[in-house]
């Protein structure tokens, strides 16, 4: 008797295990990303070559000639979660692979995702840059989509997403939405944020700034009346402003320092972390909140950025990392152990940490 792979996965995808991902392997196990860690899914035998085919058959009916010439990324939609899959070949083209990203189409909001205060009122701004950094899973999609959720919510605005893909698909509240895909809608996210600008936008999320024309392209339309919300990686708030300078040369650094200061709002930077209870993620945050411009004459210069991110009379409406772990700490959320290994490699948030613990 064939086994009924798909609703075996269906079965999975609708569980309540607090997991985001799922990975699957050609006779191999099946392993789901746990907020501690990836788990193997005891109940569910190893997928056969048989198995693995059912789903792609489900992905992209052109799986076979495709997946010899690169990975196959697809969305697909169910009755509560929408999927991204990303099917690949593996070990010299013998083996089957997938992995799949559980997102739910329940939009989160500002209070549910655990964004302080002091996001709202950045998203009250008219104009200007909005950056979103962190690692890799930090959850930067889900708080980007919060955002536009709570925009949405509050202004009648014209909100264009240039994402790859797309995740969350908004429904008209107060504001209107034109949502575009790398690769499908657009070429690129430069050429995406540079079409939007002809597009007569309110709002716009940039999915990913990864080089020097999105950069440059997303402060000019911060300075030029648009509100830009833009997510990079970077491991810090001052270093996310770093990162965005990084890509001028030293001849242009003076002009992007000064549109920079001009145009940011603030920066979002975040750590997901594991509930003691394992029922899933804490959201730790740093904020620099520069609604008032009160960052812009430190711009340019980390160590001066994080200095006055440290004072006391700095954090009124803005965050440092350490405060923000301490309190999820404090309130017994997360485990000091492990605030302390997420902020491995940042000894200035580690030694503020050993001083409010007293270790």
């Amino acid at each position: 008797m064939e086994r009924d792979f798909i609703s075996e996965i269906t079965q999975l995808i609708d569980s309540d295990m607090p997991f985001t991902d799922i990975r699957l392997e050609q006779d191999g196990p099946i392993m789901v990303r746990l907020p501690n860690g990836w788990s193997q899914v005891d109940r569910m035998f190893a997928p056969c070559v048989e198995d693995m085919q059912q789903v792609l058959e489900v992905v992209e009916p052109n799986w076979e000639e495709l997946i010899k010439k690169a990975a196959i990324n697809r969305p697909i939609e169910l009755s509560v979660w929408r999927l991204r899959i990303c099917a690949y070949l593996a070990f010299g083209g013998k083996r089957l692979m997938m992995s799949i990203r559980r997102i739910s189409k329940t939009l989160p909001t500002l209070r549910s995702v655990g964004l302080p205060p002091a996001t709202r009122l950045m998203l009250s701004a008219q104009r200007g840059l909005i950056l979103i950094s962190g690692a890799t899973r930090s959850g930067k999609s889900t708080s980007s989509a919060a955002m536009l959720d709570e925009i949405n919510m509050t202004r009648s605005a014209h909100v264009i997403t240039i994402e790859d893909p797309i995740e969350y698909i908004f429904e008209p509240k107060k504001s209107v939405f034109s949502q575009r895909e790398v690769g499908v809608d657009v070429d690129s996210f430069e050429k995406g944020l540079e079409d939007a600008m002809r597009q007569c936008p309110d709002v716009i999320l940039v999915g990913e700034i990864r080089n020097r024309e999105t950069a440059e392209t997303a402060m000019l339309a911060g300075e030029s009346g648009h509100l830009v919300i833009g997510t990079l990686h970077a491991n810090t708030a001052a270093g996310a402003t770093q990162k965005l300078l990084s890509w001028f040369n030293e001849g242009e650094r003076n002009a992007k320092v000064q549109a920079l200061s001009n145009c940011l709002v603030g920066v979002v930077n975040q750590i997901l972390l594991p509930r003691k209870d394992e029922s899933g993620y804490a959201l730790a945050t740093e904020i620099i909140n520069n609604m008032d411009q009160e960052f812009s004459p430190v711009l340019g210069d980390q160590q001066k950025l994080n200095a006055m991110l440290d004072r006391p009379d700095a954090r009124k409406t803005s965050l440092s990392m350490a405060d923000s772990l301490g309190e999820l700490a404090l309130q017994n959320v997360i485990d000091k152990a492990v605030a302390m290994r997420a902020v491995t490699g940042m000894p200035g948030i580690q030694d503020r940490l050993k001083t409010m613990w007293k270790v």
